[in-house]
């Protein structure tokens, strides 16, 4: 997992900054050349939703997704502990729905292209599937951790 994980945290940086180069570049080319390149916008788009996809499974791993922990407090530490055992294997169950139905896109998406750059939509919805199985593998091992432990909740 180690190898993984700085692949991903490696790509996440790779694509933020080409998102901020894009942006400054779009930016600029519009209030400096009164034109800015009809690319610009969609590729800055897609960057954000791999950039945001992709830091999905770092969220995952850290416990920093938002969550409504108001309930949560008021539980003794065994059920707290079971409570985010039984969270975290509805969210096993969920990322493995997106990354089934994100295969599913992505067959479909062969068959289409972006309006502005022309590029098959199968490698924009390709993060779907990617971020899916890093968030199921992030997810699993949160869990099973959680299991595995006989103290609080993490």
């Amino acid at each position: 997992m180690r190898t993984i994980r700085k692949t991903t945290d490696a790509l996440i940086v790779s694509l933020f900054a080409a998102l901020v180069i894009v942006v400054f570049f779009q930016v600029v080319a519009r209030y400096v050349f009164n034109q800015p390149p009809a690319w610009s916008e969609e590729l800055a788009r897609y960057l954000q939703v791999w950039v945001i996809l992709l830091a999905s499974p770092l969220c995952i791993r850290r416990g920093s997704h938002l969550a409504v922990d108001y309930f949560s407090h008021r539980l003794s530490p065994a059920a707290r502990r079971r409570m985010d055992i039984l969270i975290g294997l509805l969210i096993v169950l969920y990322v493995s729905v997106v990354t089934i139905f994100g295969i599913r896109l992505m067959i479909v998406g062969r068959f289409q292209v972006s309006a502005a750059m022309g590029i098959p939509m199968s490698v924009v919805y390709a993060v779907l599937p990617l971020s899916g199985a890093l968030m199921f593998m992030e997810s699993l091992l949160r869990t099973w951790h959680l299991i595995r432990s006989r103290g609080e909740a993490a």
